[in-house]
């Protein structure tokens, strides 16, 4: 992406960051200086251009781009998940560039110091409008235990990324997040699996 573009929010720079990535994006979350960042994907969903997401924007900026009636439900289970940790999932709209609404699917995990008090937050989001053109927004914490394979792969794997980002160290991180991205087109392919599946 070239330095022009990286400060421009519009649907064109949404599309060609989708079609790059598979509809898949990450982010992560300081809690305590409330800086949130992530890649294009991600930041272009919610309205925010990839250099100021780069630079870090607040929880609050992030959720004006949630759907008014979806809003209350999804920040409600994400700040629970916050102050005790642990993993969530949800499904809910965002209205991207242009006024268009897509549906996004996100897991993430929050991670608290050991005082028990939040520090971190790091999750995968995919965009899933192809396979959910309409529904029920939800958000739901995983219980204490984890069943399914794939959340466990993908909670895993949020948990390296998050011990990996202490070690400074570029190259581990990278691959840290082609996991996650790879992680993450799994999930989506999973949604539309099921997606398909109830339509018939």
């Amino acid at each position: 992406m070239d330095q022009a573009a990286d400060d421009v929010v519009s649907e064109a720079a949404l599309c060609a960051a989708l079609q790059a990535s598979g509809g898949v994006g990450f982010w992560t979350w300081d809690i305590a200086r409330d800086d949130a960042r992530a890649d294009p994907v991600s930041a272009l969903l919610f309205n925010i251009s990839p250099a100021r997401s780069r630079a870090g924007v607040s929880l609050a900026e992030i959720l004006e781009a949630v759907h008014p009636d979806d809003k209350a439900h999804i920040a409600q289970v994400i700040l629970d998940c916050v102050e005790s940790g642990g993993s969530y999932a949800a499904e809910y709209r965002v209205c991207s560039p242009a006024g268009r609404l897509r549906w996004v699917f996100t897991r993430g995990h929050f991670y608290l110091d050991e005082a028990g008090q939040p520090t971190t937050g790091r999750g995968v989001i995919v965009e899933i409008s192809d396979s959910k053109s309409a529904g029920t927004a939800f958000a739901q914490r995983d219980g204490a235990s984890i069943d399914d394979a794939l959340n466990r792969t993908a909670d895993l794997c949020l948990s390296l990324h998050n011990a990996v980002s202490q070690l400074d160290d570029a190259g581990m991180q990278a691959l840290t997040e082609t996991l996650l991205l790879e992680i993450g087109r799994h999930l989506a392919a999973r949604q539309r699996i099921a997606h398909d599946t109830a339509l018939h």
